[in-house]
């Protein structure tokens, strides 16, 4: 909680929409920052227990490697920048008219969740009204949920929050995909609607459902 409540203060802006899915995102990934900028490089707003210059700066620098890279015809297509440091790693996702999310990860670390990534993509673009690029329009839609644990296994879903209340969940069995990382848990649930929705345990403890239907 206090790292939550630090990046809420000590800001050199006012806070904005931007910010608040900046957070969750950061908080999804156990990112300690992350940034919205703009084609020229420039932050629209950001989140994080980091000074908001380090994460400029940093934002600023990977728009610029994307840009160089994405002047090469054979990584013109480029969407997704890793760099991983001893120190500090980042990760870049660009966003359609030259918007890209930054993220400040843990040192060594190389991957980032696709899905709070998707999500997060998502959010912004339709707060900035943007069109969503078309992997995401085409791929999975997850969205991260609230989920009750099992008595006794905290790793099974037997609730998730859902229309402003806990709905149980019926586990119709385990699946184990492609797509599933290391250390993740894939369950296939119904829900009291009759729904069926994919559930997702990540490794740090985030759930997520694939298309959860909207109420």
């Amino acid at each position: 909680m206090r790292a939550r409540l630090r990046s809420l203060s000590g800001r050199d802006q006012a806070a904005s929409a931007f910010g608040a899915i900046l957070l969750r995102l950061c908080d999804s990934v156990g990112a300690p920052g992350a940034a919205l900028v703009d084609p020229e490089g420039e932050t629209v707003d950001y989140a994080g227990t980091i000074d908001p210059f380090d994460i400029r700066i940093a934002a600023a620098e990977l728009r610029l490697i994307l840009k160089e890279v994405s002047a090469v015809s054979i990584w013109s297509d480029t969407d997704e920048i890793i760099l991983r440091g001893s120190k500090k790693s980042f990760a870049l996702v660009a966003m359609e008219e030259g918007y890209a999310i930054v993220i400040q990860l843990l040192p060594h670390c190389f991957s980032v969740s696709y899905r709070a990534v998707s999500e997060a993509v998502r959010e912004a673009s339709s707060e900035a009204g943007l069109p969503l690029a078309s992997r995401y329009v085409e791929g999975e839609h997850w969205t991260r949920v609230e989920v009750r644990p099992t008595p006794g296994d905290e790793r099974r879903p037997h609730a998730i929050w859902y229309g402003g209340t806990w709905c149980v969940v019926e586990v119709l069995g385990r699946y184990h995909d492609a797509d599933l990382d290391r250390g993740e848990l894939g369950y296939r649930a119904r829900l009291a609607n009759g729904a069926e929705v994919g559930l997702v345990r990540e490794q740090l403890g985030r759930w997520y459902a694939e298309e959860l239907p909207q109420l």
